[in-house]
Order: C-alpha cells, then sequence, then structure tokens
C-alpha cells in the first residue's frame, strides 16, 4: 500500500493534464458533434507558441502562457468554430478528412519552423513543496489537480445550471429550434469551440516541460486523453476528468508489476494503458450509452456516376495498357516508386470498398497491411512459394478485420472511427515489437521471387509483378461490387435499419466487409513490403498509425470510383513528390501544409456550396426519393395508395429497391 501511495501523487498530477486535454475533446464532440483529430496538435502548436516566447523572447511565463492562450486557445477556436459549423452536418468520412487535415497541417507548420527534433523546456511551475508520509508533493502538482478538478466543477456547473450551458448543449441537435429561442446559435459554438481549444493549448504548455517539445510526442499523449474521454462516454465531464486521472494513477503504478515481464506485451501495457481502455470501452459498454450528436442533421453523399459497360471497359483497357509500358518510358531510378504506388493501389482499393461502398470507416488500415507484410515475409523465409505467401499474409489479417469490427456492430458513425484509430495505435505499440510481427529489431526481410524460372527479383520485374497483384485486387473489387453482396453493402451504406427490416443480419455482413477489406490490405502489406526487401514497424515508418489516418484524407479528396480512385490516391500520396514542382525542398518543407488545405477544402466543399445557392446542401437527405420525385412532378399531384405504401416500405429507397427479393424469402 505504501509503494501506490508513493505513485499516486504524480499519477494525479499526470492524470490531471490527461483530463484537461479530455475536457476539451467532449466539450467540442458534445457541443458540435465534431471529433476533432486536430486536437493533439492544436496541444503541441501552442506548446510551441509558449516556447517562442517564454524563451525565444524571454517573457516572463505567465505572460508567455497567456499570449499563447490567446493565439491558440482563443483565436483558434474562432477559426474553428467556423470550420465545426461546416461540419455540423457533414458525413464521418468528411469529419475525418478535414481534422486529419488539419492536424497534418499543424504537424507540418510547426516541423517547418521549428525543426523536427525535441525542444528541451525547462520546468516553470514551481518545484517547492513538502513531504506527507514520505510523499513528496509540490506546489506544481497541486496547481495541476485544482486547475482539473476546478475547470470540471466550472463546466459541470456550466452545462447543468445555466442557459448557456444548455445552449451548447442544444446547439449541435436543432440550431434553428435555438433560435427560436433568441439565442444565436452562433455565439454559441464560438463559446464552446473556444472552451474547448483553450483546453487543448493548456495542457500542450502543462505537458511541454516533462515531455519535451515535439510534434509526434505531443500528439499521441494528447490522443491518450481519448481514454478519459471514453471512461466519461465521451459526454460527462465528471466522469472524462475521474477517468483521466485514474489513468495517470495506473500508468505510474502498473511498472512495478509488469517491468519485470520478459514478454514485451506485458511491457507495454502501462504507457498504452489509455488506448487499451479507449478499446474496452467501446466494445463492452452498450450501444445506447453513446450518443449520436447531430445525426439528423446529416448528409449523405449522392451515387456516384456511372457510365456505360464499353466505356469504362475501354477506359480501363487503356489505363492498363498505360501501365504496362510504363517502366520503358520512367527512368529506371523511378521504377521503385511506381512499384510503391501499385501497393498503396491495393490499400487504397481495399479502404474504398470499406468506406465508400459500405459506409463504414476504418483509421487503422495500415496496421492491416503490416500484419499482412510481416506475415508474407516470415512465409518467404520459411521457403513458401511467393504467390501463397502474399495469400497467407491475406489471410492472417482476416482475425484482425473481424475483432475491429466489433465497435462497428455495436456503434456507429464517429465512434467507430475512434475505436479503429485505438485499435492501430495498440496495434502498433503493443504488437508490433513482439515475436508475432517486427519483432525487437522492428524489421522483417521480404525477398523478391523467381517464379517458375522468371526472375521478378529486378525492379522492373517486381513493378510487373505487382502490377498483376493489383489488377487481381482490382478485378476482385469489381466483382464484390457487381454480385449480390455488393449490393447489400450499398444497402448498408444508404439505409442499414431498411437493410435489417428486408431480412439481411447487417451484423454479419459489417463483419464481412471489414474481413474483405482487411485481406485486401494484407496482400497490398505484402505487395509494398516486397519494394524495399524489407518492412519496418518503427514510429514514423511506413506503416506507423498515423499514416493510417492520412490515407483516409488522400482517398476522401481522390473521389469515390472503386478503381480509378485508389490509382489517383497512390499517385499523389507516392508518386508526385518526385518529380517538379513537388521535390522541390521548399514544397516538401511545406507540402504538409498545403495537403492540409486541400483535404480541408475538399471536405466543407459541399457545405459551402450549399449556402451559395441558398440551401443547406446539395448532399442533403432529409427528404426520400419519392418526395423528390413527386415534387419534380408537381406539388398538386395526388398521393396514391400504392405510393404511400412504396415510399413506407423502403421500396425508395436504395435498401428497399435491392432488397424486395430478400424480404419475400423471409
Amino acid at each position: 500500500m505504501s509503494d501506490f501511495f508513493r505513485f499516486l501523487i504524480p499519477g494525479i498530477a499526470d492524470g490531471s493534464v490527461y483530463a484537461l486535454a479530455a475536457l476539451g475533446l467532449v466539450l467540442t464532440f458534445k457541443t458540435s458533434g465534431v471529433f476533432n483529430f486536430a486536437h493533439g496538435a492544436l496541444a503541441a502548436a501552442s506548446a510551441y507558441m509558449f516556447y517562442e516566447f517564454r524563451v525565444e523572447q524571454g517573457l516572463p511565463w505567465p505572460l508567455a502562457f497567456l499570449i499563447s492562450l490567446l493565439l491558440v486557445g482563443v483565436l483558434g477556436g474562432l477559426l474553428l468554430e467556423r470550420l465545426g459549423s461546416l461540419l455540423s452536418s457533414a458525413p464521418v468520412v468528411s469529419v475525418v478528412v478535414a481534422t486529419v487535415g488539419l492536424l497534418v497541417l499543424l504537424q507540418s507548420l510547426c516541423t517547418a519552423v521549428y525543426g523536427a527534433s525535441t525542444l528541451q523546456f525547462a520546468e516553470y511551475l514551481p518545484q517547492s513543496g513538502f513531504t506527507a508520509a514520505g510523499i513528496n508533493v509540490t506546489i506544481g502538482d497541486i496547481m495541476l489537480t485544482v486547475l482539473s478538478l476546478g475547470s470540471a466543477g466550472v463546466l459541470f456547473y456550466l452545462f447543468g445550471s445555466t442557459r448557456t450551458g444548455k445552449a451548447m448543449t442544444a446547439v449541435v441537435d436543432d440550431p434553428n429550434l435555438l433560435s427560436l429561442q433568441a439565442t444565436n446559435p452562433a455565439s454559441v459554438r464560438r463559446y464552446a469551440w473556444v472552451l474547448g481549444t483553450s483546453f487543448a493549448s493548456i495542457s500542450g504548455m502543462l505537458l511541454a516541460p516533462s515531455l519535451g517539445i515535439s510534434v509526434a510526442g505531443l500528439v499521441l499523449l494528447v490522443i491518450a486523453a481519448y481514454g478519459a474521454a471514453a471512461i466519461g462516454l465521451f459526454d460527462s465531464l465528471p466522469l472524462t476528468v475521474l477517468g483521466g486521472v485514474g489513468i495517470g494513477i495506473g500508468i505510474n503504478y502498473l511498472p512495478q508489476f509488469t517491468g519485470s515481464s520478459d514478454s514485451i506485451v506485458i511491457q507495454q501495457i502501462p504507457s498504452n494503458l489509455p488506448f487499451l481502455v479507449l478499446f474496452a470501452v467501446l466494445c463492452i459498454v452498450p450501444a445506447r450509452k453513446f450518443k449520436q450528436r447531430g445525426v439528423r442533421n446529416a448528409r449523405r453523399f449522392r451515387p456516384i456516376k456511372t457510365y456505360s459497360r464499353p466505356l469504362t471497359a475501354g477506359g480501363m483497357a487503356l489505363g492498363l495498357a498505360c501501365l504496362v509500358v510504363l517502366p520503358f518510358v520512367i527512368a529506371d531510378s523511378d521504377i521503385t516508386q511506381y512499384s510503391s504506388a501499385l501497393g498503396y493501389v491495393i490499400i487504397f482499393a481495399s479502404l474504398g470498398l470499406l468506406t465508400w461502398t459500405s459506409g463504414q470507416i476504418s483509421l487503422c488500415h495500415l496496421g492491416f497491411a503490416a500484419i499482412g507484410a510481416t506475415t508474407t515475409g516470415k512465409a518467404l523465409n520459411e521457403g513458401v512459394p511467393w504467390f501463397l505467401a502474399i495469400l497467407l499474409g491475406g489471410l492472417v489479417t482476416i482475425p484482425a478485420g473481424a475483432a475491429v469490427a466489433i465497435p462497428a456492430i455495436r456503434l456507429s458513425g464517429i465512434y467507430v472511427a475512434v475505436a479503429t484509430f485505438g485499435f492501430g495505435i495498440l496495434l502498433q505499440t503493443i504488437f508490433y515489437p513482439s515475436f508475432l510481427m517486427f519483432g525487437l529489431n522492428n524489421l522483417v526481410t521480404v525477398p523478391r521471387p523467381e517464379i517458375v524460372g522468371i526472375d521478378f527479383t529486378g525492379d522492373r520485374g517486381y513493378y510487373y509483378l505487382a502490377l498483376i497483384v493489383t489488377v487481381l485486387v482490382c478485378a476482385l473489387v469489381l466483382v464484390v461490387r457487381q454480385c449480390r453482396l455488393g449490393t447489400l453493402l450499398r444497402a448498408l451504406s444508404d439505409s442499414p435499419d431498411a437493410l435489417d427490416a428486408h431480412g439481411t443480419n447487417t451484423t454479419v455482413t459489417r463483419v464481412l466487409v471489414f474481413c474483405i477489406a482487411s485481406f485486401i490490405a494484407g496482400i497490398g502489406g505484402g505487395v509494398l513490403a516486397g519494394v524495399p526487401e524489407s518492412a519496418s514497424g518503427a514510429a514514423g515508418g511506413t506503416y506507423d498509425f498515423t499514416f493510417s489516418l492520412i490515407i483516409v484524407a488522400v482517398l476522401g479528396f481522390c473521389g469515390r470510383r472503386p478503381v480509378l480512385s485508389p490509382f489517383i490516391a497512390a499517385a499523389v500520396f507516392q508518386v508526385i513528390k518526385i518529380y517538379p514542382p513537388f521535390n522541390d525542398p521548399t514544397v516538401l518543407k511545406y507540402q504538409g501544409v498545403a495537403f492540409g488545405l486541400i483535404a480541408i477544402g475538399v471536405a466543407v466543399a459541399p457545405a459551402l456550396k450549399g449556402f451559395a445557392t441558398g440551401q443547406r446542401g446539395n448532399e442533403r437527405d432529409g427528404r426520400s426519393p419519392v418526395g423528390e420525385r413527386m415534387e419534380a412532378v408537381g406539388p398538386t399531384l395526388p398521393v396514391q395508395p400504392s405510393a404511400r405504401r412504396r415510399s413506407g416500405d423502403g421500396a425508395g429507397t436504395r435498401a428497399g429497391r435491392a432488397l424486395q427479393d430478400t424480404g419475400s424469402r423471409r
């Protein structure tokens, strides 16, 4: 027990910082419906601002603290309120694209200005204090705890007892109704966003002395606050604070039990406790406990335009011909870049099948690719033929896809995105270093093959081998889309309730699409690892969890075509950076800023277009297709009973039209 109390005080201090970061995250989500994946980047930006004014300019720390808070917390909150209002009715994918774009933008800007190395920062809070029962208690620890508990108390009072707090809760669901109560929804959103970003700013400045200032470190630590937010069910502020403090105590106390273990997995448990808590809560707590914010205002994507089969077949044939002759046109030194792009085409095709076809989302997709890469490498090193090794890489990934499908079965919307993101972090921090994947050396060799006397070990030969696999995978994706399963997946995206009403088991459908997507991503990981003939699980490497966020954003602004969009996304992600002007050092330095601006612009474009035309948004789906057709015919046309039956039984929706035969069989 004495050991426990020895870790209690530092645990409470660390947990208080987690709680502050989580309070800001919960506050913005609770009042806007937007889950801000850039929350950690805001904390990092504030820490860099604090460093600039405190160290570079020599200002007293209270003044530097206040200026940084005003610039990032207040001014940043006002700017983000505008972004949040545009995203309030956006689909989940658009929210992820925009906030990830902001994350990349801030990361790139901070790194470009201050460099990638960690900046050391001296402790500025008072370190004097007292000793009680052998435990050192500093004034700084007391200040952190009082600030965290006091903030929670003030916010609890604000939401429970004031008109402004209640308006903050109401604005996300029905701003028009709120405006009828003589309350300006825009002002309410501004208050909420300023408070939320201010908490992110404060947490970044408080973490700076103990961690040093680096974008990656601060972003990961604030992401750890997601665990505290999960304990509060992304809604309860007191539970969020208790969760943050509990996680802080656990991180400080558990190493005395896990540190002596020979298992690398067990040794990693304390530092990954927040992510374990996050994934466990989202998998165990009843779905009804998680409130869906602003879902009735959400737009849906319009179906993609289809072309005639001759035109589509001709375009594919022309594209394939170009890919076949490509190695003879480009420089030999560039062939490996295109081979890597083909691996990413497979991964993007897998992600597109999951996101655009079925309406699900995965923020751990490169984790699936890492499982496929390591399995392929280990199989090849044991003498397994190349094609069989690639197939094994995909098959071994399927259980991981099924595990990730668990929260997708129970939850919906942004909660699935958060759960898959947490799974990706756990996979990297716990399983990457284990013998199951990359091992302690963080490296698995993936040799290139020689098949039936044909040498594919050269760069050009491996390019054609990767092209063969890519074509086969694209054919598989098209077959899935065209068969009955594809119809079910599109219906799942359009209306899960209607699909379920027609007798289809939506749980099985969700699990199936995650398994197929993970299988394809595993194959893509094996192909990708063959380019450098190795796969590394090092932080910041090819399979880093942050890139799982980025590829979702890249695919988000490259369209929703099942085959064309993955090729465009792979070219944007992997190829264009080797050609002018994108290979210019200045452009490379700020490429993340440009990427972030494009991602944000694409995500909010539908809302901007809707405001420009005086509508809520052209992609809004508040009316049924039957109702829109009735309006096109004329407002005075009487509604026949048969028409009412069609709109009521789901025949007017994509799910109803596709699944009438399923309903009859039931």
